[in-house]
């Protein structure tokens, strides 16, 4: 979840702007997005789901919906796409069809909470099902949070990316720098990102990679933070300078994650 935080703040004021980083949170504008707001949400709902005892996959949805909904909301301007407002204000939200990434950027605590591949796959693709129900936005979160499992496990790089490989094609940085299409589906971002991953060496040189492609940079980078954090870890001097732009309501919840996870804070 950290690696999360600190790609989406990070990456939050290069959209579109190709920058080449060599430190992170090099900008006074720096700020956390609807990323960070709904990987704390789903977080904070799989967290509760484990406490309550709660396997089913409706109550599971359930209490998706309601946390995503109360954090949306909490934090409503965060860079959230005109649909899911209406979605995060809907009385019954109802899922939209989107095939976009915002199903791939809230999806990697499934893949810390699961106790297996397979659950990490189910779990996955339940944080997408509320609003992105396209099967691309599901097979690309059941995909990233079996992925974020895996390296937890201990599993190579070049085991992941034969994993990925099988379902995605993975262009090398330099092949796709900069990126000047709008494309913000999870069948683009998901490659982008893990080549992010794949090519740095640690987090931080991962996160500067996605950020240095352009594009949608927060959520590339957060994805790619992600998975280097599954893979590697993050320096704790890092995430102290990454917690700062954070609010109390969502460091509540990565202190709860730490501790189900065995983390450290």
């Amino acid at each position: 979840m950290k690696g999360v935080i600190i790609g989406d703040v990070a990456g939050s004021v290069y959209e579109w702007k190709p920058a080449a980083a060599h430190t992170l949170f090099d900008s006074d504008e720096c700020c956390f997005t609807d990323d960070t707001v709904m990987s704390t949400a789903i977080t904070d709902a799989l967290l509760i789901c484990r406490a309550r005892g709660l396997a089913a996959d409706d109550d599971i949805l359930s209490v998706l919906v309601e946390r995503m909904q109360y954090f949306g909301r909490l934090y409503p301007d965060q860079g959230y796409s005109r649909s899911f407002r209406a979605w995060l204000q809907s009385e019954h939200p109802q899922p939209y069809g989107s095939a976009t990434n915002g199903a791939l950027m809230r999806c990697t605590s499934a893949g810390w909470l699961a106790d297996s591949a397979e659950e990490a796959r189910r779990l996955g693709r339940l944080t997408a099902l509320p609003s992105h129900d396209h099967p691309d936005a599901l097979a690309a979160a059941s995909l990233c949070a079996e992925l974020i499992w895996r390296a937890r496990m201990g599993e190579s790089k070049d085991a992941l990316r034969e994993i990925v490989a099988r379902e995605y094609e993975i262009p090398t940085l330099d092949e796709i720098r900069p990126i000047t299409a709008f494309d913000f589906t999870c069948k683009t971002t998901l490659p982008i990102a893990f080549a992010a991953f794949y090519e740095g060496s640690s987090l931080e040189e991962a996160v500067c990679l996605a950020i240095s492609l352009g594009g949608d940079t927060d959520t590339n980078a957060a994805i790619a933070g992600a998975l280097a954090e599954a893979h590697g870890g993050v320096p704790e001097a890092l995430w102290k300078q990454a917690e700062t732009y954070c609010p109390p309501e969502i460091l509540s919840v990565v202190e709860r994650w730490a501790q189900a996870t065995g983390t450290q804070v």
